[in-house]
């Protein structure tokens, strides 16, 4: 029988008093809030936790919110981040935004008490490309941290796509406002969060797909120095930042498309987004992306050197891992691909490994025929990006902190999806649900068996212990940490396993690539 997870008290302390069960209230330095209570749990939606990004304020960093009078209620979430919708792939997975608004700069926080500051807290960055996701998706529920762990959880919200990061010099943007949306998010916890019984020197900041990149980005950031005690990147971590000239571009078609530079902080919001979509579809020429902008000014460099020299991150523990089949998400669900042949497969290989590529077909295929694993075209494909976005670039983090911090820590995520027949695999943010404790929110997607929660509550836990300790701890093992002599890596399904440098043929070939 599991017992709720219980992080270890520091020398001293003793329980705090039992708190009545009043309307939970809680004074800011800006104004007093006040949340639900739901159980044990209490819940405070919808805090700003900036100035609304409007008007002068659009394209700009975020300002401190307005002093209130008064109790502010904060009793439903904020409006999601202006966004388009993510189809039936967002809907699979738990991608409901709810309503939409330019006015976003909210968090969530969820709580066991407020009285007791010495709670480890837990801040979850959202994914979606930078370009959809909310913090009021039903799968980000926090109270499963709460009632198992005691751990505090906090939610935000950040600008997306355009209104995130749109680099332009004439309008005074960066391109990285999203970024410093999420570095005030941060610093507002830094001092707040006491007032939710949390212990403001640990902070854990978490983060899945753009969560994780954008985390990764923040690790070189000297804005963001300071703003976080541990670090945990699920599916997501170093990744090719956008060049300024191409970020510049993107902003000038806008600019072109609406008026001139002046006319763009007057242009409503919805026609602003309504282009977006026809600019990343590749409607109106060649498609665009958006995300993190190597302006020169805010991001100086690629934050890998920060990292491997631990500028701003030394000693801080890391958690990072990946699913074992990330690209199954966008092959399994695209007809094109499931029909994929091998001719197919060298042409599209070719992208990735140049002259190359049969080779690497070669080491897909005897790797995984080795595991037993899918030898098809598309499962080959499948295996190679999910290398190629994912995991490479996992490893490629640990082994840069790891140099400077020992307490370095690396799993994959090898559950497979029961959806669409099991074509997704262990597919990108299938994992995200169990550390939430919210398969039953998206069932379709996890499926809802008893083993499925008893994986939930298993990984659910390590993340936990991570988050609490600094070490992921295993129900059924010592988790030792992760240096690039022996790689040691969980590998998590419904019997997990502690393996020294799993799928190590096909790193190999990818470092061979680049000498």
């Amino acid at each position: 029988m599991r017992v709720r997870h219980r992080w270890p008290k520091p020398p001293g302390w003793k329980p705090p008093p039992e708190e009545p069960k009043l309307p939970p209230r809680a004074r800011l330095s800006y104004g007093t809030v006040r949340g639900t209570l739901n159980g044990n749990v209490y819940k405070f939606l919808g805090i700003p936790y900036a100035a609304p990004p409007l008007g002068d304020l659009r394209w700009q960093a975020p300002q401190p919110p307005a002093p209130w009078t008064g109790e502010r209620e904060c009793f439903e979430f904020g409006k999601s981040a202006l966004q388009n919708s993510s189809g039936a792939l967002g809907d699979m997975i738990g991608i409901a935004a709810g309503p939409i608004d330019e006015d976003c700069l909210t968090l969530n926080v969820w709580t066991r008490g407020l009285t007791d500051d010495e709670r480890p807290v837990f801040v979850w960055i959202h994914g979606g490309g930078n370009v959809v996701g909310s913090s009021a998706q039903p799968r980000f529920d926090g109270s499963y941290w709460v009632e198992r762990g005691d751990i505090v959880c906090v939610t935000i919200n950040y600008r997306l796509g355009a209104f995130g990061f749109l680099h332009s010099p004439e309008l005074g943007a960066s391109g990285n406002e999203a970024l410093f949306d999420q570095i005030a998010a941060l610093k507002w916890v830094r001092k707040e969060i006491r007032k939710f019984g949390g212990n403001p020197k640990h902070i854990t900041v978490a983060g899945q797909s753009a969560g994780g990149f954008d985390i990764a980005q923040l690790m070189g950031m000297d804005a963001a120095a300071g703003c976080f005690d541990q670090i945990l990147l699920m599916s997501g971590s170093l990744s090719p930042q956008i060049p300024r000239f191409e970020a510049y571009e993107t902003a000038a078609r806008f600019a072109e498309h609406f008026g001139g530079w002046d006319a763009l902080r007057a242009t409503p919001a919805e026609q602003i987004l309504e282009y977006q979509q026809r600019l990343i579809s590749g409607k109106d020429g060649t498609p665009v992306r958006f995300g993190p902008v190597l302006d020169g000014v805010t991001i100086k460099a690629d934050p890998s050197g920060a990292i491997a020299a631990g500028t701003h991150t030394r000693g801080m523990p890391m958690l990072i891992g990946t699913t074992r089949d990330e690209f199954g998400l966008w092959t399994g669900m695209d007809p094109a691909l499931q029909a994929l042949d091998l001719t197919g497969l060298e042409k599209l290989a070719q992208r990735l490994f140049r002259e190359r590529a049969r080779e690497g077909i070669e080491v897909y295929r005897a790797a995984r025929a080795a595991r037993n694993l899918d030898c098809s075209p598309v499962g080959l494909w499948r295996a190679m990006m999910t290398d190629s976005m994912f995991r490479i670039p996992a490893i490629r983090t640990a082994e840069m902190h790891s140099k400077h911090t020992t307490a370095t820590y690396v799993y994959q995520f090898e559950y497979q999806s029961p959806a669409l027949d099991g074509k997704l695999g262990a597919c990108h943010s299938l994992d995200v649900p169990f550390i939430f404790g919210t398969t039953d929110k998206v069932a379709q997607f996890c499926g809802d068996t008893h083993l499925v929660r008893c994986l939930a509550e298993c990984l659910h836990d390590s993340f936990a212990s991570f988050v609490a300790c600094g070490t992921p701890q295993d129900v059924m093992y010592d988790w030792p940490a992760w240096e690039s002599r022996r790689r040691i890596t969980m590998r998590h399904n419904m019997r997990s396993v502690l393996e020294s440098a799993p799928m190590d043929a096909e790193r190999k070939f990818w470092v061979s690539l680049t000498g």
